[in-house]
């Protein structure tokens, strides 16, 4: 009752503005001011529940995100640095471009977006078209399915912590990297007639190719200590304006919550969706989790009533869309490029809708509905402890991926010869 007192108050002056100015024009320019005027009253009349948000999504974010993307993100940059993106793309190329119609580089993004978590593949993106090494239409199709959740939030907080098991994680990640690569094989159609700027790989010899790229790269790389400097700097840069992006839609989706916006969206789809397995708490954690993953999925999970084979493909589809946090931070990633992002926001919507159909597929050919589960969520935030595993489960991650990496590169090396 009081945030609809406080939205009429706000919107009774404009609507008298407006009408005395006769003119639609003003509806655009006035419309992002007034959002931000009710957000602040909102934050005067929640400021406790607002406060709580807040520190949660700093907990969050300084507990799991930075040891989770953090040496991803240094990585990717020395690694674009020195030039290996472009070598071992040249090796890639017949593996790349048949599949996803993306060059041989684009696997770096691939393979660090499926195991890092968002959103590094699009970081690594948006660094390959800064670098020259993609087309506008080659970054938009390669953006479109490489940004994903990575195995340490899955199989880790989803499945292990929301649902006490692993292998329910697992199956989760299965699905996941299923749909990504899906999306990724449609989306070779989009946009065909783009120039590709490596074009010529496959007509010259790979290894030969290979070792000249190596030498001019190693030429410009520079030394050690500026690339690790330059590294972390960029990164610390990233990681802090993700950091941002986190505390803000925590507190949004408090504010929803509070309101009790949600809840009535979700109320007014159940009529509708009820047919389909989505009663009203289901939908209240889909409605949550367009906005922000995490938040989403745990709503899902603590739905005691709610039958495992509903839960999971409701969770799929949160995982495989991200969220409007993970993609106001792309945006915010890219924004330095040319690349559209309403091709982004097409894959991810595909991708989510391509997870919660292969997971209700998979929960019946496997028949999950017997996997005990016990949701732990909202346990305490890791400590020191946590901290220091989680930054090695990541960086053990990242190495394992770089050598899956050299050795699919070497693979086709040998075979090309």
């Amino acid at each position: 009752m009081t945030f609809i007192i406080v939205l009429l108050l706000v919107a009774a002056p404009l609507f008298i503005f407006l009408k005395r100015s006769s003119g639609v024009f003003y509806i655009r320019r006035l419309v992002l001011p007034f959002l931000c005027i009710l957000f602040v009253l909102c934050l005067i009349l929640f400021s406790g529940s607002v406060v709580k948000a807040a520190q949660n999504g700093l907990a969050l974010w300084a507990g799991v995100v930075v040891p989770s993307l953090f040496p991803f993100f240094v990585a990717s940059e020395i690694i674009n640095s020195t030039g290996f993106t472009r070598t071992s793309g040249i090796l890639l190329e017949p593996v790349m471009r048949p599949v996803f119609n993306v060059p041989g580089c684009a696997s770096f993004a691939l393979l660090l977006g499926v195991t890092s978590g968002y959103p590094v593949g699009a970081k690594i993106t948006s660094d390959l078209r800064n670098d020259g090494l993609l087309t506008k239409e080659e970054a938009e199709r390669l953006l479109a399915f490489t940004n994903n959740s990575g195995p340490l939030f899955i199989v880790g907080a989803v499945g292990t912590g929301m649902y006490g098991s692993s292998r329910i994680g697992i199956f989760l990640l299965a699905c996941h990297i299923l749909a990504c690569l899906t999306v990724g094989v449609l989306f070779r159609f989009y946009r065909r007639s783009g120039r590709s700027l490596i074009k010529d790989a496959r007509k010259k010899d790979l290894l030969k190719a290979f070792k000249t790229s190596l030498a001019s790269q190693q030429i410009r790389s520079g030394g050690f200590g500026s690339i690790l400097g330059n590294a972390i700097r960029n990164s610390v840069t990233t990681i802090l304006a993700i950091g941002g992006f986190i505390v803000l839609f925590a507190v949004v989706i408090r504010l929803l919550s509070e309101t009790g916006l949600i809840n009535m969206l979700a109320g007014a789809l159940s009529y509708v969706l009820s047919p389909l397995g989505l009663d009203r708490g289901v939908l209240t954690g889909i409605l949550s989790g367009v906005f922000e993953i995490t938040t989403g999925s745990g709503i899902v999970s603590r739905l005691a009533a709610v039958p495992i084979a509903v839960k999971l493909p409701a969770v799929s589809l949160i995982i495989g869309w991200a969220g409007l946090s993970v993609h106001f931070q792309v945006m915010s990633i890219t924004s330095g490029t040319d690349i559209r992002v309403l091709p982004y926001f097409f894959g991810k919507a595909l991708q989510g809708i391509l997870a919660a159909i292969y997971t209700a597929a998979g929960i019946k050919l496997l028949q999950l509905e017997a996997f005990a589960e016990a949701p732990v969520l909202g346990s305490d935030g890791p400590g020191i402890s946590g901290f220091l595993q989680l930054l090695l489960k990541s960086s053990l991650m990242m190495l394992v991926s770089l050598v899956l990496l050299v050795v699919i590169s070497r693979f086709v090396k040998i075979a090309k010869s």
